[in-house]
């Protein structure tokens, strides 16, 4: 149980986060660009993303990728969902593709490091 509380705990309890962050009415008035919710929706997805690759590297059975996306994309499709019942907060397409892209990019990215560094630690036993 404790090995996969270190697994899934940290994709677990991002997701949370996320849900808190979805129950805000508005989340306060930061200084905005073009597209600025998309890159903020894109971020906060790609650390699901490093969590789920997180808890791919660490869970002692193997889960499918396709699966874990699978779960992440869905993930944010019921944000948008919540937040149709959120005064102030409206679901949007556009925002869950930036969440799916956000997610992918933290996944890859994550996976190439945990293979790098997981690259080192056996070649360095090995030598």
């Amino acid at each position: 149980m404790a090995d996969r509380l270190r697994a899934w705990g940290p994709a677990v309890g991002w997701a949370a986060v996320l849900f808190v962050l979805s129950a805000l009415p508005q989340l306060g008035r930061a200084p905005t660009f073009p597209f600025s919710d998309k890159v903020a929706h894109l971020v906060l997805y790609a650390v699901l993303g490093a969590a789920l690759a997180w808890g791919w590297s660490r869970s002692p059975r193997g889960v499918p990728h396709l699966l874990l996306m699978v779960v992440g994309a869905l993930y944010g499709l019921s944000d948008e969902w919540h937040q149709m019942y959120v005064p102030g907060r409206v679901p949007d397409v556009a925002d869950w593709v930036a969440d799916v892209v956000g997610l992918v990019v933290g996944y890859g990215a994550t996976l190439q490091v945990v293979e790098r560094v997981n690259g080192n630690v056996e070649g360095e036993e090995a030598t």
